[in-house]
């Protein structure tokens, strides 16, 4: 996110050192610091949606995206039993992504009914 940012918003000429940079830096970056930081403290089951951001990102992306991608490719090159492998494997990792997605919903819902913004845990 940082590398982002500096490259998006933060060099006003090339890659030169300036006093520009480095404020944009400090507060930007700062910035963005604390509010993590305050979003972390507001929500002490931030995890479950970490959760949740993993179950629709992190598990198709890794698992499911690879093989169809794979199966797009080669096809007409594969046989039977690796179709049917590559296939079982989308099919599988997205009944698992749509299962992590739905446990991540409803810890989400569980905590916060017993958690309060700002606890002291």
């Amino acid at each position: 996110m940082y590398e982002y940012m500096d490259t998006t918003y933060g060099r006003t000429k090339g890659n030169a050192f300036s006093f520009h940079n480095l404020s944009f830096s400090v507060l930007v970056r700062g910035g963005y610091l604390t509010i993590n930081t305050l979003v972390a403290a507001l929500l002490p089951f931030l995890g479950d949606f970490i959760s949740l951001t993993g179950a629709f990102s992190t598990f198709p992306l890794t698992f499911i995206l690879a093989n169809h991608m794979y199966l797009m490719v080669k096809k007409n090159n594969l046989t039977v039993p690796q179709k049917f492998w590559h296939w079982l494997n989308v099919c599988f990792f997205s009944f698992m992504s749509a299962a992590a997605g739905i446990s991540a919903i409803r810890l989400i819902l569980a905590d916060s009914r017993t958690y309060h913004l700002f606890a002291d845990l």
